[in-house]
């Protein structure tokens, strides 16, 4: 479990140093990347996302997914309550680059 939080952690670090090197590139070249940002951008959410969740001790361990497009992030699966997934709810609309939180959370008793 600590090896998974680790790799998350590292798979965000290396893909905000990829937006970064991008950035600075189409910034250097005078005219944006078209496509670019906005694919590592949400590939930096995901990651984001995944990783705020797996370190909260009331989520980790349940089946719970998350996608981005265009800032707008969709959560699915299975919570034990609406107060759990209220809480991923407000997790992942807490994050940077979150425009929108699409929650297709199931309640489902454990």
């Amino acid at each position: 479990m600590q090896k998974s939080k680790l790799m998350c952690a590292l798979a965000a670090i290396v893909l905000l140093n990829v937006g970064a090197v991008s950035s600075s590139y189409a910034a250097d070249a005078g005219k944006p990347m078209a496509g670019a940002t906005a694919s590592v951008s949400d590939e930096v959410i995901a990651s984001s996302a995944k990783l705020a969740l797996s370190s909260d001790k009331e989520i980790s361990g349940l089946p719970v997914s998350v996608t981005s497009k265009k800032g707008v992030v969709v959560v699915t699966g299975a919570v034990p309550n609406a107060q759990t997934g209220d809480r991923v709810i407000h997790i992942l609309a807490s994050l940077e680059g979150v425009k929108d939180v699409k929650s297709e959370l199931k309640v489902q008793a454990p």
